[in-house]
């Protein structure tokens, strides 16, 4: 593998793992082919091996940059700043901030609602770990809000495998429908419905 501290390199790795991406959206992983991953990056087949050394080490890469840009986006909760936004402005912030990320890249968007749907086991096994590290990464902020007194006493585990499903729903909404709907707004109805329910108070 080349080193990508040239931005050149960088640029041309880019240019693969975008064309990776929307090729594995388009067809599936199964359906996904190097070949047509070099032909949407217009690249020669020894370039691809230059950075990566088969289909499933390029599918990896994209699944690793996605999960460590969510993490990028999601923090914990200052409390003790004074200084700081109340805990429901950042919370609100970084739902928006990742919420933003994942609809904004179509393609990446397709690709992780593959999940479920692939006959490729090799390719539903990464897949599903991908979402176990999202789901760990919010029960974890759950198990923190408690520990702040932000959150009333509830079973993390559960309550993440609940709001992943939501956020694959309010995903899977986005990107399939032609209506285009203001994030902003789709991000306060979730915080409704994740914090306080559909009942009537």
């Amino acid at each position: 593998m080349v080193s990508t501290a040239d931005p050149a390199k960088q640029e041309r790795r880019r240019r693969i793992v975008n064309a990776a991406k929307e090729v594995f959206a388009e067809a599936g992983y199964h359906g996904a082919s190097i070949n047509a991953i070099i032909e949407r990056a217009q690249i020669a087949r020894g370039t691809f091996y230059l950075y990566f050394e088969s289909k499933s080490a390029v599918f990896d890469s994209i699944l690793e940059q996605a999960l460590s840009d969510l993490r990028s986006r999601i923090h914990r909760i200052a409390v003790d700043d004074s200084g700081a936004p109340p805990p429901q402005v950042q919370l609100r912030a970084q739902v928006l901030a990742t919420l933003e990320y994942v609809i904004r890249d179509r393609s990446l968007a397709l690709l992780l609602l593959s999940a479920g749907h692939t006959p490729d086991a090799e390719a539903t096994e990464r897949l599903d770990q991908f979402f176990a590290d999202m789901r760990d990464l919010l029960q974890r902020a759950l198990q923190t809000g408690m520990e702040l007194g932000l959150l009333r006493p509830c079973q993390p585990e559960l309550v993440a495998a609940a709001m992943l499903g939501m956020i694959r729903g309010v995903i899977e909404l986005l990107v399939r429908q032609s209506s285009v709907r203001p994030i902003d707004e789709v991000v306060t109805e979730m915080l409704t419905v994740a914090l306080r329910g559909v009942l009537v108070a």
